[in-house]
C-alpha cells in the first residue's frame, strides 16, 4: 500500500509541538547518542496501536503530553495520536497535509477512540476483511463461538520495524515473532496482506463447507431411504409371495413395485383380486415355492457351514501362533556345548569334525531362538478375518430364519386346510397381514431428494469454480520465488563474508524462515552465519526485497511501504553509545573504538558503512523508477556527512534531522534543563 510518513513528533505539556518531517524514499536522522533518535520507531509503533508504551525514558517522557503521527495512506491525509499510558488513541482525516494545524488544540477529545475500536478504524484504511474463518464448524467448537483472530494494524508492525535490538540480530528476523500467537497470525495472514485472498474467499470456503455438508447429508438421506425401501420389501415381499402361492397364481397380478410405486392403488387393486372365484385349487404354485424355499434354504446352511469351519480354522491358527511364540520366548539355551574329542583307536589321531558339527548346531539353535523371541503375531490380520466372517455369519442366520419361517407357513397352511379349515379364511389372514405391512410404509419422495441433490452440486461447483479463481497456494509460491530473486540482485552489492559469496538467500512465506543455500545444496540459517555484518545483510537484504515485492503488488499489497532501521551501523561501531561530540568525524570514531590505544583504520569500516547507505539510495531511486513509488525508509544513526556511490548528497537525505547540538525535544522545558 502506497504510505509514507509526512511527520511524526510528540506535543510537550506546554504545548509546544515538536516534530520531525520526512520526504518520499529515503530518510537519515543522524545524531549523538541520548537525543532521542531511537524513540522516533517506538512513537511510530505505538501511534500504529501498540499496546505496551516502549518510549524510552528520560526528556521525551517526562515533557509529553502527546504523540502523533501524521501519515499519507494512498492519497488519504490522516493523523494518529495517543496520550501516553492511555487507552484511548486519535483518528482524524484531513483533505491536505497541514503540519501548521498540529497543536494541542487539535486534538480534541471527540476524536479519541477505545484502542480496540482505533484498531479497526485504523485497518480499515488497509483491509476491508472482518471474518477469517474458513470453516464455520470450526468456530462453532472454539470456545464461545468465537472467530479466528481477524488481520491487525499490529502484524504490519513485523514487516516495518527493525528496532536496534533486531536490525543485526541472528536469532531472530521479525519484531514481535517472540511471541508464537502473533508470529502465527502474521504467517497466516500473509495470504490475506499479499491480496492474494479477500473477504469473499472466506465467505465462499464457509459456504463450501455449508455445501459440503448438505450434499453429504443428502447421500446420506438417500442411502437410507434406498435402505429403508430394500428393508420394507424384505419384509412385504415373502408376503405377497405366499399369498400368491396359496392363491395359485402363476403370475403377479399386482407387483412388489406397483406397491412400492403406488401402495393405497395397489392396496385397492389387491381386494378386487383376493376373492374366492379367484383362487386356483388345482395350481401347484404354493408346492413349487415350498420346494425353492427348501433349496434355498440347503444352499445357505451349506454357506453358512463353509463359513464356521474358516472361523474354526483361524481359531486354531491364533491357538497355534500363540503357542509357538509362548514356547519360543520361553526357549532357553546355555550357551555352551561340551563334547567329547573322537580319537582312532588304531593311530590316536584326534579328529576335530564332531566338535565343529556341535558348534554349527549351537549356532542354528542359537539363531533359531532369536528368531523366535522377535517373531511378530499376526493376530491382528487373524481378528480382522474373523470380524468379516462374524458379520457374513449373521447375516446368513438371518436369511436362513427368514427362509425357515416362510417355509414354516406354508407347512402350517397345509395342516390347516387337512383340518379342513377354510383356504379362503387363511387366504384372508395372510391379506390382511400384507395390509398392515402396506400401511406402514414409509416412503420418501426420491424424486424431491434427486432434486435437492442436483440443486446443491450445482451450488457446489459454483463456489468451487470461484474459489479456484484464487489459487493462493500458487501466489505464494510466487511470492517466496520473486522475494528471492529480489534478494540474489540486491544481497550481491553487500558486504558478507567471503564464505557466503555469492549470497543465495531463500525466504518463504510458509514459515518466515531465512537461509543461505550453498552449491552444495546445504542450508544455512541466519543463527549460523558468523559475524554482525552478515547478521545486518541479511536483515537489511530480506526487508528490501520484501517492500520491493510489496511495491511490485500496488494497491493489491496490504502492508504499508515505511521501513524503519535504527542504529543497522552499530555493527561497525558499537561504541557509538559513547559518541557525545557536536560534530561527526572518523578519528573520533577511531579513538572511541580503540581506546586501548591500538592504531586501527576504519576506512574499510567506513566504506561499508557508505556502501550501505549507497544501496538504500539506489534502491529507493531504482524502486521509484520500476513501480511508481518508493517505500519510504527511515534509517536513525550517528554516522554523517557520507558520499554516496549514486551521487546523492547525504544532506539530502538527513532533511534537517541533524541532532548533534539538540535533541527531539528542542527547546528542552526547564523543569528539565
Amino acid at each position: 500500500m502506497k504510505t509514507f510518513i509526512h511527520e511524526l513528533g510528540v506535543i510537550d505539556k506546554i504545548g509546544k509541538t515538536h516534530p520531525v518531517k520526512f520526504k518520499k524514499g529515503l530518510n537519515v536522522v543522524t545524531g549523538k547518542s541520548s537525543t532521542g533518535k531511537s524513540a522516533l520507531i517506538e512513537i511510530f509503533d505505538y501511534c500504529f496501536g501498540s499496546s505496551e508504551y516502549t518510549v524510552p525514558k528520560g526528556v521525551i517522557t517526562d515533557s509529553a503530553a502527546i504523540y502523533y503521527v501524521y501519515i499519507n495512506v494512498n492519497g488519504q491525509h490522516i493523523v494518529l495520536g495517543r496520550l501516553p499510558d492511555n487507552g484511548k488513541a486519535f483518528f482524524r482525516r484531513e483533505e491536505k497535509y497541514s503540519p501548521e494545524k498540529i497543536n494541542t488544540e487539535y486534538f480534541i477529545s471527540t476524536h479519541f477512540r477505545p484502542l480496540k475500536d482505533y484498531l479497526k478504524i485504523v485497518r480499515d484504511l488497509f483491509l476491508d476483511i472482518d471474518d477469517v474463518d474458513e470453516s464455520l464448524f470450526v468456530r462453532e467448537n472454539r470456545k464461545n463461538n468465537a472467530k479466528s483472530p481477524t488481520p491487525s494494524i499490529r502484524s504490519f508492525a513485523s514487516f516495518m520495524l527493525q528496532h536496534q535490538n533486531l536490525v543485526a540480530n541472528k536469532h531472530a528476523l521479525f519484531y514481535r515473532f517472540d511471541e508464537k500467537a502473533k508470529r502465527d497470525q502474521a504467517i497466516d495472514h500473509s495470504k490475506i496482506f499479499l491480496g492474494l485472498v479477500d473477504q469473499e474467499f472466506f465467505l465462499l470456503s464457509q459456504e463450501k463447507e455449508s455445501l459440503t455438508f448438505e450434499l453429504s447429508r443428502i447421500k446420506k438421506e438417500q442411502e437410507a431411504n434406498v435402505k429403508l425401501a430394500n428393508n420394507q420389501k424384505q419384509k412385504i415381499e415373502p408376503v405377497l409371495r405366499q399369498l400368491y402361492s396359496v392363491m395359485g397364481f402363476e403370475h403377479d397380478p399386482v407387483s412388489l413395485g406397483d406397491i412400492f410405486l403406488h401402495p393405497q392403488n395397489a392396496k385397492e387393486r389387491l381386494n378386487s383380486v383376493i376373492r374366492p372365484e379367484n383362487i386356483e385349487p388345482l395350481s401347484g404354485i404354493a408346492v413349487q415355492r415350498h420346494i425353492s424355499l427348501q433349496r434355498e434354504l440347503a444352499a445357505k446352511t451349506a454357506q453358512l457351514r463353509k463359513l464356521q469351519r474358516q472361523s474354526g480354522s483361524i481359531y486354531r491358527h491364533i491357538e497355534e501362533e500363540e503357542r509357538f511364540v509362548t514356547n519360543g520366548i520361553g526357549f532357553n539355551q546355555d550357551g555352551t556345548v561340551n563334547v567329547a574329542k573322537s580319537v582312532c583307536p588304531f593311530c590316536h589321531t584326534e579328529h576335530e569334525q564332531l566338535q565343529e558339527s556341535a558348534q554349527q548346531l549351537q549356532q542354528a539353535i542359537f539363531k533359531l531362538s532369536n528368531n523366535l523371541i522377535q517373531a511378530k503375531p499376526m493376530r491382528a490380520k487373524f481378528d480382522l478375518e474373523l470380524a468379516k466372517i462374524k458379520h457374513d455369519t449373521n447375516e446368513l442366520s438371518e436369511e436362513i430364519s427368514k427362509i425357515k419361517s416362510q417355509a414354516n407357513e406354508l407347512e402350517q397352511i397345509e395342516k390347516q386346510m387337512a383340518e379342513k379349515k377354510s383356504l379362503y379364511e387363511l387366504i384372508l389372514q395372510s391379506k390382511a397381514k400384507l395390509d398392515v405391512l402396506i400401511d406402514s410404509l414409509s416412503l420418501a419422495d426420491d424424486s424431491d431428494v434427486e432434486r435437492r441433490l442436483e440443486k446443491t452440486k450445482s451450488e457446489l461447483k459454483d463456489v468451487m469454480a470461484k474459489l479456484n479463481n484464487y489459487n493462493y497456494q500458487d501466489g505464494m509460491r510466487i511470492a517466496d520465488e520473486t522475494v528471492n530473486g529480489f534478494m540474489v540482485e540486491i544481497g550481491k552489492h553487500f558486504e558478507f563474508e567471503s564464505s557466503y559469496k555469492p549470497i543465495n538467500l531463500h525466504f518463504s512465506f510458509e514459515n518466515f524462515d531465512l537461509y543461505h543455500l550453498t552449491p552444495k545444496d546445504e542450508k544455512i540459517f541466519l543463527r549460523s552465519m558468523g559475524s554482525g555484518a552478515n547478521w545486518l545483510y541479511c536483515h537489511v537484504t530480506l526487508f528490501l526485497a520484501l517492500h520491493k515485492y510489496f511495491a511490485s503488488l500496488g494497491e493489491q499489497c496490504a502492508i504499508p511501504s515505511i521501513l524503519f532501521l535504527d542504529q543497522p551501523t552499530q555493527v561497525y561501531f558499537p561504541s557509538f553509545k559513547l559518541d557525545k561530540s557536536e560534530q561527526f568525524n572518523k578519528e573520533l570514531i577511531n579513538k572511541l573504538e580503540h581506546r586501548d590505544g591500538e592504531d586501527y583504520q576504519t576506512d574499510d569500516d567506513m566504506e561499508a558503512v557508505e556502501n550501505l547507505f549507497s544501496q538504500l539510495s539506489i534502491y529507493c531511486t531504482e524502486t521509484q523508477e520500476n513501480y511508481g513509488f518508493s517505500p519510504q525508509i527511515i534509517v536513525t544513526d550517528h554516522t554523517d556527512n557520507l558520499t554516496l556511490s549514486d551521487g546523492t548528497d547525504f544532506e539530502s537525505l538527513v532533511y534537517g534531522n541533524r541532532w548533534r547540538t539538540r535533541g527531539l525535544i528542542e527547546p528542552v522545558p526547564s523543569w528539565q534543563e
